[in-house]
């Protein structure tokens, strides 16, 4: 379905309504907050400030009354404003999670399909593709995303990889008049990716690792370190394809076996997936018979946040529709791995 007039057939029949009704829920609570916001400002504000002069008010304190007025008041709508905060972009994170909660419904039409904002993908899937698992590694993530394509489980997340690099410093300190030097070593923080995961299952039996890097890796401190790991834990693998091997190194500790995943369709299916994405992407395939794609500078926050605001607009069909087309990609990606013989 991934055609702009069918798309606005949906979005002209069915989707608009339901739009309409998430984003009541904004106008519902900006109007009741108005509503609370000039309630108390009576009851708090000027109540009182009319008590306080009623009873207390003497001439000769004239500018006194006003300037304490003046500091409470100031103080009293400050406080019931962050009180009564406008919760517009709470509720428009909200909107955004269902909104890709109905499109990944819409695409893999599984009405089962889970979209869990703060979850992440477990540690036992990311550490089974011993792809980054260097020293101090950590990973975040959120946006899990559970759903059904072809009978097939297919997870999604968007994942933060990073590591720490050791670097010197130095700085100067005084004792009394005289001026020192001295070194020391802090931990900075390096980012090795910074993307989305998708994990699914391939159509073969598979009881290997193999292991499908990018050949340029900008930073060289963090190429360095994975190229040393992949010294370690298996050896380079050559096949017979010119296209592929220009984009990655493959690494396995058993060729004939490496081959018989990697058939010449198979590695002309992996060709493909820079026709749809062309983000740089490590390619995994799992001992148990799954596979891996992390594609580096693609977040579902990131699609979300760039084609959503809190006001509506005439731009909104468009907006939404290009969510679909960018997670409608992804989706492309499984069904030609799925696929691939």
């Amino acid at each position: 379905m991934n055609n702009k007039s069918l798309f606005k057939n949906f979005y002209d029949e069915l989707y608009r309504d339901i739009l309409d009704e998430y984003y009541k829920e904004i106008d519902h609570i900006s109007q009741r907050n108005k509503l609370y916001s000039i309630f108390s400002n009576i009851i708090f504000s000027i109540l009182p400030t009319i008590l306080f002069w009623i009873f207390f008010f003497k001439k000769e304190y004239l500018l006194l009354f006003i300037a304490v007025t003046i500091v409470y008041n100031i103080g009293i709508i400050i406080f019931i404003k962050v009180l009564y905060r406008d919760n517009n972009k709470e509720i428009i994170k909200e909107i955004k999670y269902k909104i890709l909660d109905d499109i990944i419904t819409l695409i893999s039409s599984d009405e089962e399909a889970r979209v869990l904002p703060n979850n992440r993908i477990s540690k036992d899937s990311f550490e089974k593709t011993e792809l980054f698992n260097l020293e101090e590694i950590n990973y975040t993530g959120a946006n899990f995303i559970q759903s059904q394509l072809d009978d097939r489980t297919v997870i999604m997340a968007d994942m933060n990889i990073y590591t720490f690099t050791e670097k010197y410093k130095e700085e100067y300190f005084y004792i009394g008049n005289r001026k020192f030097l001295r070194s020391y070593k802090t931990k900075i923080k390096k980012d090795i990716f910074n993307g989305c995961y998708i994990g699914s299952e391939i159509n073969r039996n598979n009881d290997i690792l193999i292991q499908m890097v990018p050949n340029r890796i900008k930073d060289k401190t963090i190429n360095n370190k994975i190229n040393r790991y992949f010294d370690i834990k298996g050896h380079e693998i050559y096949l017979e394809n010119d296209e592929l091997s220009k984009k990655y190194t493959v690494y396995s500790n058993d060729e004939i076996k490496t081959r018989m995943i990697l058939t010449l369709p198979m590695m002309e299916k992996i060709n493909e997936l820079d026709k749809i994405i062309k983000n740089k992407k490590y390619i995994i395939f799992k001992p148990d018979g799954r596979y891996a794609i992390f594609i580096e500078g693609i977040t579902f926050e990131n699609i979300l946040d760039k084609n959503l605001y809190i006001k509506r607009n005439d731009k909104e069909f468009d907006n939404i529709y290009k969510i679909y087309e960018e997670i409608y990609k992804l989706y492309e990606i499984v069904n030609v791995m799925n696929n691939s013989r």
